[in-house]
């Protein structure tokens, strides 16, 4: 589980240093898990990438028709995308994306600015 810890805080960083720019809101800072996802396993799939963009924007969108506020959580949400997108490239399935989530969480603040 280790591993999925350090790479989740090395993602995060990279995608938290992509914010500085200015040019990304942190409400959308999600949207770029597909992309550092894709750079970190060398694919260049575009149907896969575009799949996960999808599946990530549903999955964002479902949480905020519960819970409005689940947009401010932009640190969980580009983590919980990042990881989920091994799911949608078949690396690993639901189950063993909970138990890796689960960790993660408990191991990463993801709830502060």
């Amino acid at each position: 589980m280790k591993k999925w810890l350090i790479e989740s805080e090395e993602s995060l960083c990279k995608a938290m240093e992509a914010l500085k720019s200015g040019e990304i809101p942190k409400e959308n800072l999600y949207k770029l898990a597909p992309l550092f996802y894709s750079e970190k396993q060398k694919t260049n799939n575009e149907s896969l990438i575009q799949e996960m963009c999808d599946v990530n924007d549903q999955q964002i969108e479902h949480d905020c028709s519960c819970d409005p506020d689940s947009i401010k959580r932009y640190k969980f949400n580009y983590v919980s995308s990042y990881l989920y997108c091994y799911v949608v490239a078949g690396k690993i399935d639901d189950f063993k994306y909970d138990n890796v989530m689960d960790y993660v969480n408990s191991n990463m603040d993801l709830f502060s600015d």
